[in-house]
């Protein structure tokens, strides 16, 4: 039986990612912050091997996470780094710390797991690894400004470690999804955005099911990068034909209607 591992698996694309695998008959190492959930999910899913309760933006729990990965006498065969998060207002009026720990997050730890990930597949002579980026790595983003960065530096990094493991046989993939049904619009402990008509609205967003399903897909079509839907193609395609400023006009105006 093979194993997949999964990090943010505990809500969202990630819990996704961990029930679809699951049901395609792969053993789970399951990665979270809440001990709580992640003892559930050993209860409601199958062949978990163990779980890892983690807060991977500290350095010290990150390399402890890499520490128990190597104890695991057998191959994993596909690596899933979903955990992620981000910050949604003014930059300055921002919490100094949250933005140490998004970065630390969604830049630090990705590319240390990725190595990791990278290394061991190629030794163990192959596999598959998914990087969970967003659309909004395609542009800058005003009120987003840090997160979407941080994004671009994902996808960026991903693609070009793609091509430097395709002659070990090991398939990275960067998936980009645009708004989806998840805990990320909890703005302040609640989400205000769900109900109202603006860019984050609940209509506009995809369910983690089907952007998990997409990413699945993509990965072991071997697929570099996969943004799902056509809606997001289309946005992404359009940083291409429109000007700079224009994007950044546009982009400034719907995160303030958010």
């Amino acid at each position: 039986m093979k194993t997949a591992f999964i990090s943010g698996a505990t809500s969202g694309i990630g819990l996704a990612f961990a029930k679809q695998l699951s049901q395609q008959g792969y053993a789970l190492i399951l990665h979270g912050r809440n001990q709580a959930m992640l003892q559930q999910l050993q209860q409601d899913l199958p062949h978990v091997r163990f779980t890892i309760t983690a807060d991977l933006s500290k350095t010290e729990q990150l390399n402890e996470t890499i520490m128990r990965l190597e104890q695991f006498n057998a191959p994993i065969a596909v690596a899933i780094n979903n955990a992620g998060f981000g910050l949604f207002g003014k930059h300055l009026e921002q919490n100094e710390a949250e933005i140490d720990a998004m970065l630390a997050l969604n830049i630090a730890a990705t590319t240390k797991l990725s190595s990791y990930f990278a290394q061991k597949m190629a030794c163990q002579g192959g596999g598959h690894m998914l990087n969970v980026a967003s659309t909004a790595a395609y542009q800058p983003q005003p009120y987003f400004a840090a997160y979407a960065a941080s994004k671009a530096y994902l996808s960026s990094f991903t693609e070009a470690l793609a091509m430097e493991m395709k002659d070990k046989n090991v398939t990275i993939s960067c998936l980009s999804p645009g708004r989806t049904a998840t805990r990320f619009f909890t703005f302040n402990g609640q989400d205000d955005t769900k109900n109202g008509q603006g860019t984050f609205a609940e209509k506009h967003r995809a369910t983690p099911e089907k952007v998990a399903q997409l990413g699945l897909k993509a990965l072991f079509k071997g697929k570099m990068r996969e943004i799902p839907f056509c809606e997001n193609k289309f946005y992404v395609f359009l940083n291409r034909l429109l000007a700079r400023n224009t994007i950044l006009k546009i982009y400034q105006n719907a995160m303030e209607k958010a």
